[in-house]
């Protein structure tokens, strides 16, 4: 059986990815409040990894001191490991900022600056939650090693800027894409994220 860990970023249900095909994957979607299970991993013959935004550095913090298991491809887009960065991810200011002044409204500005203007939320116990994820984000978060041998990076993206992730990855393979921080419309399945390399 064929594997893909897809770790989502910060605020984005899973099923907005329902339209991305399987192909003959099966696919895990890993939110940034989630933990996988290593040792259920092990039955899998080959397992691909997928990090979008704050889900690259939460799946450089789940699968960096794997032993038993080998990943085949590990694809980054539009995140790093140094998410919170001055230089290379978000400013610490603006994370801070966003932390403390997070509403229904400011919430669904940050979707549209992603390029994600399709979601509704009119629950404010969905932004409490949200805003908690941030939050334990937040206090958990120091710099740690990137696990990714690829990386693809939004030339439009509004929250992590094409030329911060540039200088991050330029000892990793990348590839610039004309697309904003969401880039998933450009493809129709998992298999063709993948194919990117």
């Amino acid at each position: 059986m064929k594997l893909i860990l897809f770790f989502n970023g910060w605020g984005v249900p899973k099923e907005t990815f329902k339209f991305l095909d399987w192909d003959d994957f099966e696919v895990k979607i890993i939110d940034l409040d989630e933990k996988i299970d290593l040792e259920d991993l092990e039955k899998y013959e080959e397992i691909d990894v997928i990090a979008w935004s704050f889900g690259v550095y939460n799946a450089s913090k789940q699968l960096g001191n794997l032993k038993k298991i080998s990943l085949n491809k590990v694809i980054a887009i539009n995140g790093g490991t140094r998410a919170i960065h001055r230089r290379d991810g978000i400013s610490p200011m603006i994370f801070n900022r966003t932390l403390e002044n997070l509403d229904i409204n400011r919430y669904l500005e940050f979707m549209k600056n992603t390029g994600l203007d399709i979601l509704e939320i009119k629950d404010d116990e969905v932004i409490k939650k949200y805003r908690e994820i941030l939050a334990e984000f937040g206090e958990n978060y120091c710099e740690i090693p990137s696990i990714f041998k690829y990386s693809l990076i939004s030339t439009k993206d509004r929250i992590f800027t094409s030329r911060s992730l540039v200088n991050y990855y330029k000892d990793t393979e990348y590839k610039l894409i004309e697309e904003e921080h969401y880039p998933f419309d450009r493809w129709n399945s998992w298999g063709e994220i993948l194919d990117e390399f």
